[in-house]
């Protein structure tokens, strides 16, 4: 680790990513409560944290850890070590904003899932032994963890997939190939309008009426308006990246991926039932029910009426923090 820098609950740090060239960019909440809190993360003593417990975000696709910040805050205000970082083609990750949207095609969905086992690795080895080890996954980041979970998934408390795609494997193989072919005569950073229109660009259609292509994160508009301002989001992935996304989308409904999901690990879906992405929940619910007829023993799905795809961001969202605070804690066994 290094470049450790901390203000007053929060860390920055940055390591090794697993594509062999980026340093990724991670950050660390620490609730004002616990014992050394302002302690620099990285010093070499090892579990000098003691939380309640961890949870570690994965965030979603063109945007950064920063959005969670709010969220975040929420957690370790309830005494819980947060932990997320920028993946690979994102916000300080990237390195320039040129490169934001790039990730390679031939192993980008793999470092993806590495870099949230490093990340977890590290976090690990600064809180007290038994610390009760969550993660949650957004979107892009929701089919990273359940990609994650069969590799890496023993020992963790639970995980909440939020806001998940579940398009059928055969669907999402045939945009794989696509993206790959694109990618291997353009380049893995070539900006292609067509996967672009299948993909992320479909969902802005979704939305009756929309005043924005963006209306379909959330009802309030204060959220289009700032992810649109924000220049470390919305901006285009290039052919690599998409097929990086296509994989863990293909790789997230494998009917192996269910199977050897660790079947103790108790398993938390939530998305709001007028998202675009997970079919208006219906999607969502699918995926859950796999996890179930494989053999999850504690599956728990979450509907909220009349939200959208980021619902940590939605009108309401107090609900819904309360709800995923409460499900952490009921399922926090320290």
């Amino acid at each position: 680790m290094s470049d450790a820098a901390a203000t007053a609950g929060r860390t920055e740090f940055a390591f090794d990513s697993a594509d062999g060239k980026s340093q990724v960019r991670a950050v660390l909440w620490v609730p004002l409560s616990m014992e050394r809190a302002d302690a620099a993360f990285g010093e070499p003593e090892l579990g000098c944290f003691k939380p309640r417990g961890v949870v570690q975000l994965i965030h979603g696709m063109a945007e950064h850890i920063d959005r969670y910040d709010d969220f975040a805050c929420f957690l370790a205000d309830a005494g819980y070590l947060v932990a997320g970082h920028d993946h690979i083609g994102h916000g300080e990750t990237a390195g320039t904003p040129k490169r934001r949207g790039v990730i390679d095609a031939e192993g980008g969905a793999n470092a993806m899932i590495e870099d949230a086992q490093t990340l977890r690795l590290l976090v690990s080895q600064q809180v007290a032994p038994g610390t009760p080890y969550f993660m949650f996954g957004h979107s892009m980041g929701s089919l990273v963890l359940r990609s994650y979970l069969p590799r890496f998934g023993q020992g963790l408390a639970g995980a909440v997939i939020c806001g998940t795609a579940n398009e059928a494997t055969a669907v999402s193989r045939t945009g794989n190939l696509a993206a790959r072919a694109i990618a291997a005569v353009r380049g893995d950073d070539y900006r292609s309008s067509l996967l672009h229109a299948l993909a992320d660009g479909a969902y802005s259609r979704a939305i009756k009426n929309a005043r924005t292509p963006f209306d379909w994160l959330s009802r309030d508009p204060a959220v289009a308006d700032a992810f649109m301002a924000d220049e470390r989001a919305g901006f285009m992935f290039g052919a690599g990246a998409y097929a990086a996304l296509t994989e863990l989308a293909w790789r997230a409904n494998a009917p192996a991926t269910y199977r050897d999901t660790p079947h103790e690990v108790p398993l938390l879906f939530v998305a709001g039932d007028a998202d675009p992405v997970g079919d208006c929940g219906r999607g969502v619910a699918k995926a859950a029910e796999s996890m179930e007829r494989a053999g999850a023993e504690d599956v728990t799905l979450k509907l909220f009426s009349g939200m959208r795809h980021e619902i940590l961001n939605e009108l309401g969202k107090e609900e819904v923090y309360d709800f995923i605070l409460e499900w952490i804690d009921a399922h926090n066994r320290s």
